[in-house]
């Protein structure tokens, strides 16, 4: 069963997918009978029951990781919806997509207006989406640490995203991220704080935590 909350007018249900424990977010607009469908990990059966009656206005991809595009051809197939995905990790659909996301743009939804925030680090193309105070992060947030990367070069890239374009977002801002609970944006800052005041081994990267 999904987990569902509502909030200017739209309701987002998250579903916990596949053996990877993936989180996919739909998004209903039941004043205009619209969703969205965020990332497309396994089991996609169970997404398209969630939009089933809807008209589904786009499929939005954070990143292309395997795990978050397993039912990325059914959804597809299925929906017939334009895919949103950063240009540098297009090439790793199996169906191209139509659109690619720009740093700063905003897809309609509704009533709603959500804007691709490109935080790369995890992956090159990795891309947050800002929907008033809720932020689907992608994993390039989690509580208590960043995604996992594979060199320092990446962690530092990671925390330059995460400092320069979700640090500065209000405190309240709830992360939404793509395995596991969520978090709120200001319990990160005051963690990060205490990472950053220590020593840090050059070589850091993988799975990182704050503290």
């Amino acid at each position: 069963m999904p987990t569902v909350f509502s909030a200017g007018g739209i309701e987002v249900r998250k579903l916990a997918l596949g053996p990877y424990d993936n989180n996919c977010y739909v998004l209903l607009s039941k004043s205009t009978g619209e969703s969205l469908i965020v990332d497309a990990p396994a089991e996609p059966e169970q997404v398209l029951a969630e939009v089933a009656g809807t008209q589904v206005k786009a499929l939005l991809i954070t990143h292309c990781h395997f795990d978050h595009i397993l039912g990325y051809e059914t959804l597809k197939k299925a929906t017939k919806a334009p895919v949103w995905v950063h240009r540098s990790e297009a090439a790793k659909l199996s169906i191209p997509p139509e659109h690619h996301f720009e740093h700063g743009e905003r897809i309609q939804f509704g009533a709603a207006t959500l804007e691709a925030l490109h935080v790369p680090g995890h992956t090159t193309g990795g891309t947050s989406l800002l929907w008033n105070e809720q932020l689907f992060s992608g994993d390039v947030l989690f509580p208590n640490g960043p995604g996992r990367t594979r060199n320092a070069k990446d962690l530092d890239q990671i925390i330059e995203s995460i400092t320069g374009k979700l640090f500065v977002l209000p405190d309240d801002t709830v992360v939404y991220p793509g395995h596991g609970d969520g978090t709120i944006l200001g319990v990160e800052k005051q963690r990060f704080a205490q990472f950053s005041a220590r020593p840090r081994d050059p070589d850091l990267h993988g799975d990182v935590s704050w503290v």
